[in-house]
C-alpha cells in the first residue's frame, strides 16, 4: 500500500527531528509540507535524504513555503510552484513513478485571511478560486491526483469544536466553506470525511489557552483525492500523537493509505 501524509510543519528546522521520527515509525511514502518557513537552501536535505527520500523544495525566507518528500521518482519537468500570480510559496505539484504507474501529487497551504472583513481574507478567497481553476483543470487528466494541505477551512460543523462560537469567524465562515465545497463539487473528494463519516477528530489547536488539552481544535488540514485515486482509499487518519510533544507544530498530519498500483 501506498501511504501519503499532509503536514504543516511550522518550521522545518524546528521539526526535522519530529519529522524524521513520524515518517520512519508511520512508514510514510510521500510527504506533503506546508509553512517549512525556510528557502531552498536553508532546508536541511541531508537529514531527510539519509532516510531515502527524494526533497522537493518551493522556500520563501521565514515563511510560508511548501516541499514534496517522496521515496520514489520525481517526473522530469513535472514541477508547479504557482497557481496564483504573486511571490508567496504556496503551491507545489509533480507526477510522481510509482511502480511504472505516475500519480499527480501536490502540497497547498491556503492563507489564513486573519479576519473576514481584512485585505488578507480577500486575498485568501482569491487564492481559493485560483485553486478552483486548476484543479478544475486537473480534473480533465483522469489522473491519480492527490492534493494535500492545510487548506485553512473546517468545512462542517463536525469539524469544529464549537460551532456557535467560531460560527462567521476566520476558517469557519460561509464565505471559506462554499469555495472548499465548490473543490469537492468538481468531483474531488475529501479522504478523511470518506474514510470517518462520523468521527469528530481535529488537525489544529491553537497554542493558546490550553486547546490541545481540552480538545478545543479544528479540522483544516485535509487530503483531496481524485476519483481515480478515491477508488483505491483504504482508510484515512490524523496523527495527532506528534501534536502532543514538545516545541511541536501547532498542525497534526493527516495521512491516507491508498492501495498498490502499477506493477
Amino acid at each position: 500500500m501506498l501511504k501519503i501524509a499532509t503536514w504543516n510543519v511550522n518550521s522545518i528546522r524546528k521539526r526535522v527531528d519530529q519529522l524524521c521520527d513520524f515518517i520512519v515509525s508511520d512508514e510514510i511514502d510521500i510527504v506533503l509540507l506546508q509553512e517549512i518557513k525556510c528557502t531552498n537552501e536553508q532546508f536541511p536535505y541531508e537529514q531527510i535524504e539519509d532516510l531515502g527520500y527524494k526533497c522537493i523544495v518551493h522556500g520563501q525566507k521565514a515563511r510560508n513555503g511548501v516541499a514534496i518528500l517522496s521515496k520514489y521518482k520525481v517526473a522530469e519537468g513535472s514541477l508547479k510552484t504557482s497557481i496564483i500570480d504573486n511571490e508567496e510559496a504556496r503551491y507545489l505539484e509533480c507526477l510522481i513513478e510509482y511502480n511504472n504507474f505516475n500519480l499527480r501529487v501536490a502540497s497547498v497551504y491556503v492563507p489564513n485571511g486573519q479576519s473576514i472583513d481584512s485585505e488578507a481574507f480577500r486575498y485568501k478567497l482569491h487564492f481559493f478560486d485560483a485553486l478552483y481553476q486548476h484543479l478544475h483543470d486537473l480534473f480533465k487528466k483522469e489522473e491519480v491526483t492527490i492534493i494535500g494541505g492545510d487548506y485553512n477551512v473546517a468545512p462542517h460543523a463536525i469539524d469544529v469544536h464549537d460551532l456557535y462560537s467560531l460560527d462567521d469567524q476566520v476558517c469557519f465562515s460561509i464565505k471559506e466553506r462554499e469555495k472548499f465545497y465548490a473543490l469537492c463539487n468538481l468531483g474531488y473528494n475529501d479522504a478523511f470525511r470518506i474514510a470517518n463519516p462520523d468521527n469528530k477528530q481535529f488537525s489544529w489547536w491553537d497554542y493558546q489557552g490550553g486547546s490541545w488539552q481540552r480538545n478545543r481544535g479544528m479540522r483544516i488540514d485535509h487530503i483531496l483525492l481524485s476519483p481515480e485515486a478515491t477508488d483505491r482509499l483504504e482508510k484515512c487518519y490524523i496523527s495527532n500523537k506528534l501534536r502532543g510533544k514538545d516545541n511541536t507544530s501547532d498542525h497534526a498530519p493527516v495521512v491516507c493509505v491508498l492501495e498498490e498500483m502499477g506493477e
